[in-house]
């Protein structure tokens, strides 16, 4: 789903993109990636990053994502249950995050 999308040439300028969640004057581009998987337009986002990019943020920080935010991703991203599971059982946070439905 997510190679489909990457082979159209990029119309959206990263920078300008992640600027958009840079409310409270942080610079942190993970922080900002971070911001822009939870808040930002999926197309755009995909269409500005490549998307090992928006993967290795988007794992490595698990524990800032709500059930139906984690599955979406994990479908757009094509990441398996064993990779997710992976990198689950390291992050602490997200290993004993309570989940209310």
């Amino acid at each position: 789903m997510a190679k489909d999308l990457l082979s159209k040439p990029s119309e959206v300028d990263p920078k300008s993109l992640l600027q958009k969640f840079a409310w409270d004057r942080v610079v942190s581009e993970e922080e900002l990636l971070i911001r822009a998987l939870l808040y930002a337009n999926p197309l755009e986002l995909l269409k500005a990053f490549p998307t090992e990019k928006l993967k290795e943020v988007f794992l490595n920080n698990l524990h800032r994502f709500d059930k139906k935010n984690l599955n979406f991703w994990k479908i757009i991203l094509e990441i398996d249950e064993d990779e997710f599971n992976r990198y689950a059982e390291k992050n602490f946070r997200f290993v004993n995050k309570i989940f209310s439905d």
